[in-house]
C-alpha cells in the first residue's frame, strides 16, 4: 500500500464519518437522496460521532489508518452504513478485525474511495469510476435515485448524496462494495 492510499484511507475517517452527523441533523428523510449539505469544516473532530457509521469507524481504527494525516483530496467516498456491514456475510466483521486481515481490510476500505470530487449532478447513468484499488464501480442513475454497482454485481443504494466537505464529497450507501472474488479452476 503506497503513501497515497494511506492518506486517502485516513481521509475516509474524517471525510465520510464526520460529515454524516451534520448532514443528518440538517436534512429530512425526503432530502436524503441529494442533500447537498456543505459542512465547511475539518471533519476529523466529529468523525466518531456518526451514529450510522460506527462499524466503519471501528474498521478504520482496526486498519491502523484512522490517526494518519488527512489527505488534501479531493476524493469521493461511498460510505457503507452500519446496516450494510451487518448484512455482510463474507468476510465477517470479526474476521476483518483480526490482525491477520489488516491488508484485506485496507483493500476493502480503499474500494470505497474514488479520486476527485464527484457530486450527484456530475454522475451519469452507466458511468464507470475507478476506485483506489484500480477496480471499476458502475453508476446507475434515474432522476435523483443513484446506485453504485461493484465488481460482484452487488448494487448499493445511495441513501444520502452530496455531503460536501472541504476535501471531497461523501455518499452514504446501504451495501458494502467488494471486488470480484477470485475463483479457482472448475473441476469436472
Amino acid at each position: 500500500m503506497n503513501v497515497n492510499h494511506i492518506l486517502i484511507l485516513s481521509l475516509i475517517s474524517s471525510l465520510l464519518l464526520g460529515s454524516q452527523l451534520d448532514a443528518l441533523a440538517q436534512s429530512s428523510p425526503d432530502q436524503l437522496k441529494a442533500s447537498g449539505v456543505k459542512t465547511g469544516t475539518s471533519l476529523g473532530r466529529i468523525a466518531a460521532q456518526s451514529p450510522d457509521h460506527t462499524t466503519l469507524l471501528q474498521l478504520l481504527k482496526a486498519s491502523g489508518l484512522s490517526k494518519q494525516a488527512v489527505g488534501k483530496g479531493p476524493y469521493t467516498v461511498f460510505a457503507p452504513n452500519n446496516g450494510a456491514f451487518s448484512a455482510l456475510s463474507e468476510p465477517s466483521i470479526s474476521e476483518l478485525l483480526l490482525p491477520s486481515s489488516k491488508q484485506r481490510l485496507i483493500q476493502l476500505l480503499a474500494y470505497h474511495v474514488v479520486k476527485g470530487r464527484l457530486t450527484s449532478d456530475q454522475l451519469r447513468d452507466g458511468q464507470t469510476l475507478t476506485n483506489l484499488t484500480g477496480q471499476i464501480l458502475v453508476v446507475h442513475k434515474q432522476g435523483n435515485n443513484i446506485t453504485i454497482e461493484d465488481g460482484r454485481g452487488t448494487v448499493a443504494d445511495v441513501i444520502q448524496a452530496d455531503i460536501r466537505a472541504t476535501n471531497g464529497v461523501v455518499y452514504s450507501i446501504n451495501k458494502v462494495l467488494q471486488k470480484t472474488s477470485p475463483k479457482g479452476p472448475i473441476v469436472r
